[in-house]
């Protein structure tokens, strides 16, 4: 099924549950920060659009300590947060690894756009990629004024080795649009494995993303 295509402002914060800083004042009024740790995870909203948890890649649920609103109701979201592990609130059950969060910001699902006739691969920068969670995770540099740009994916052929393993080939697709490619700025976005089609548990996958360079290719073993 074609979809329409995500069309982003660079750069791009899609959506902001929280940013806030703890600061700990100290008599000589020097300011100390909690180390924080960012990554990917599915954020979880109740019925009211607040974040209550979120599971990392590694599979660990942290209940979420803070009161973080911007969620749909009863909503799970791929997100990039930036949380420190804190104590639990009291009643609450000791083994439970609750988080602060920091900051959230929502991490788009690209869509296929394998049946459009005039796919686009204009070219863009990528610091890595790499397979976790269910996905295939992007950290894009696009360049970019300030305007809109659209991502997809696209499933470009299957291959079979001589001991039946598939290889899915996969492109990045990318339409730069109007937007000048001025200065470089901060992309995350994922492909999902449940979206390629007949993709089996010994199956891997081979991405090709078209850089400014020259085209640069990852292969990934299903998790």
């Amino acid at each position: 099924m074609r979809h329409t295509p995500f069309l982003f402002s660079l750069p791009v914060v899609l959506l902001l549950l929280c940013i806030c800083t703890l600061v700990s004042c100290k008599e000589d009024e020097e300011e100390s920060y909690p180390a924080l740790v960012t990554e990917l995870a599915m954020a979880r909203a109740d019925q009211q659009g607040r974040m209550i948890s979120f599971t990392t890649d590694d599979g660990v649920i942290h209940p979420v300590a803070n009161d973080i609103k911007g969620m749909t109701a009863n909503s799970r979201l791929r997100a990039l947060v930036s949380y420190v592990k804190t104590a639990p609130p009291d009643g609450a059950p000791a083994e439970n690894s609750f988080a602060t969060v920091y900051s959230a910001r929502a991490v788009p699902v690209l869509w296929d756009w394998t049946d459009d006739r005039d796919t686009p691969h204009d070219p863009t920068g990528i610091q890595s990629a790499w397979l976790a969670g269910g996905f295939v995770n992007l950290h894009l540099t696009p360049k970019t004024h300030g305007g809109k740009q659209a991502w997809g994916f696209s499933q470009d052929s299957v291959t079979v080795n001589a001991l039946g393993s598939t290889t899915h080939h996969l492109s990045l697709c990318h339409q730069q649009g109007e937007d000048a490619t001025a200065y470089t700025t901060d992309l995350f976005a994922c492909i999902s494995l449940d979206s390629i089609a007949l993709l089996a548990p010994h199956d891997s996958i081979r991405l090709t993303v078209f850089t400014f360079n020259s085209p640069a290719t990852w292969q990934f073993a299903r998790e």
